[in-house]
C-alpha cells in the first residue's frame, strides 16, 4: 500500500516538473526578434500609385523639387528686386544686360575657340604720353603763339574694337581695332593747326606680353585764320605706315613699351624721301593701378621718348604726372588730370621743324 502510494506520489511530481518545463522553455530559448523591415520594392509592389485615367482632368500634383539647395547671398547678385527680376536702372539690372549683350555678340568654332564682335576691352591700350595716340585730351600750354601768351592743344578721337578671337585653352587673344583722331592747336581763338589720324590696328595678348601691327595715315593741315593773318600756306605732309608694337606689364601696375614705324607712302615738306627718314621709334613707361579705384582714384606717371627720321632723330621728350580714376570694365573708363612737360620738335606736321618746351596742365578720358 505505501509502495503504491509513494509511486504514485513521484508520478504525479514529474508530471509537475514536466509542465513547468514546457512553460518555461518558449521564453529561455525563443528570443523576441522584431520582423525585418520591408524593402523598397516591396513597399512599391504592395503599394501601386494611383493609375490615371484618360478622361481624368483632375490636375496631378506638382512634383517634388530636385537639384542643389538654393543659392545663398553670398553667390547671388543682391539689391533691390521687382516680381522675379532686379529694379531696372539698378546696377544689377545693368549688370544682366550686359552679360546677355555679350553673349549675344560671341560665337564659338567647332574647335572650341571664341569669336567676340565689338569686345568691351582693349588688348593693346593706347600709351597716355604718346603725342599721336589716339584719346580724348585737352591741355592749356604755356606756349606762345601770333595772337596770345598761351595755346590750347585738343584730341578728339578713340579706338574701337571690332573683332577678338581666343583660342581654347591658350591664354592669348588676337584683336581687329580702328582708330580715328583729329588733333589740334589753338591760340585759343584761331585754329593754328590740325592733324588727322587714322589706323587699322591688328593688336595681340600673351599673358603679361602684349603688341600690335598696324596701319597708320597721318595727314597735317593748317588753320584758315592762320593763313588769312599770317599769309602761311599749306604744304604737303602725309605719311602711311606700318608701325609695330611691344609692351609688357611688370609687377601688375607698370608698363613699358616700344614703337617702330616705317612710312611706305611719305610726302614731309623739306625733307627727302629716304629709307633713314621713313623711319621713327619711340619707348615709354608708364605706372597707374589697373583695377578699378574707386571714387578715391590713384596717382599715375607716364613718359615717352620719341625719335623721328623727318625731325633729324632729334629726341622728344614728354612726361606727365597727376591724379586717374579707372574702371576698367568700362569703355572711355579712364579720367586724368594732370601736369605735363615737352621738349623737342612740334608733334604737328606743318610745324615740324620747330623747336618747342612747353609746361601745361590737362584733363584726359581714356579707355
Amino acid at each position: 500500500m505505501c509502495v503504491v502510494s509513494a509511486f504514485n506520489a513521484r508520478g504525479v511530481l514529474a508530471g509537475v516538473l514536466v509542465g513547468l518545463s514546457a512553460a518555461v522553455a518558449p521564453a529561455q530559448f525563443t528570443p523576441d526578434v522584431p520582423p525585418p523591415p520591408k524593402s523598397l520594392f516591396q513597399v512599391q509592389a504592395g503599394e501601386p500609385p494611383p493609375v490615371r485615367r484618360l478622361n481624368d482632368s483632375t490636375p496631378l500634383p506638382p512634383p517634388a523639387a530636385v537639384g542643389p539647395p538654393p543659392a545663398t547671398s553670398m553667390d547671388t547678385l543682391t539689391g533691390p528686386v521687382l516680381a522675379d527680376r532686379p529694379l531696372p536702372g539698378s546696377v544689377e539690372d545693368e549688370y544682366q544686360q550686359e552679360l546677355q549683350a555679350r553673349r549675344d555678340f560671341t560665337r564659338y568654332t567647332w574647335r572650341g575657340a571664341r569669336i567676340s564682335f565689338l569686345p568691351n576691352s582693349l588688348l593693346w591700350e593706347p600709351a597716355l604720353a604718346v603725342k599721336k595716340d589716339p584719346k580724348m585730351q585737352f591741355l592749356a600750354t604755356s606756349l606762345a603763339n601770333y595772337r596770345s601768351e598761351y595755346t590750347v592743344d585738343t584730341w578728339i578721337g578713340g579706338t574701337q574694337g571690332l573683332f577678338r578671337f581666343e583660342p581654347e585653352g591658350a591664354d592669348f587673344a588676337a584683336q581687329l581695332d580702328i582708330f580715328g583722331l583729329v588733333q589740334t592747336r589753338l591760340s585759343p581763338d584761331d585754329l593754328l593747326a590740325a592733324d588727322y589720324r587714322f589706323g587699322l590696328p591688328l593688336s595681340w595678348r600673351w599673358g603679361w606680353w602684349q603688341g600690335k601691327i598696324a596701319y597708320e595715315h597721318t595727314s597735317a593741315h593748317l588753320g584758315d585764320e592762320l593763313i588769312l593773318r599770317t599769309g602761311r600756306q599749306t604744304r604737303s605732309f602725309a605719311k602711311d605706315e606700318v608701325v609695330l608694337g611691344v609692351g609688357r606689364i611688370i609687377e601688375d601696375n607698370l608698363r613699358v613699351y616700344g614703337h617702330v614705324g616705317y612710312a611706305f607712302s611719305f610726302q614731309v615738306p623739306d625733307v627727302e624721301s629716304t629709307t633713314r627718314n621713313r623711319l621713327r621709334y619711340d619707348v615709354g613707361a608708364e605706372w597707374f593701378l589697373r583695377c578699378p579705384t574707386g571714387w578715391a582714384g590713384s596717382p599715375f606717371a607716364a613718359a615717352n621718348l620719341e625719335w623721328r627720321g623727318d625731325q633729324g632723330y632729334t629726341p622728344n621728350w614728354t612726361l606727365q604726372a597727376g591724379w586717374l580714376w579707372r574702371n576698367p570694365l568700362r569703355r572711355e573708363g579712364m579720367v586724368r588730370v594732370f601736369g605735363e612737360y615737352y621738349t623737342g620738335r612740334s608733334p604737328y606736321g606743318q610745324f615740324l621743324q620747330t623747336r618747342e618746351q612747353f609746361y601745361s596742365v590737362g584733363f584726359g578720358f581714356d579707355f
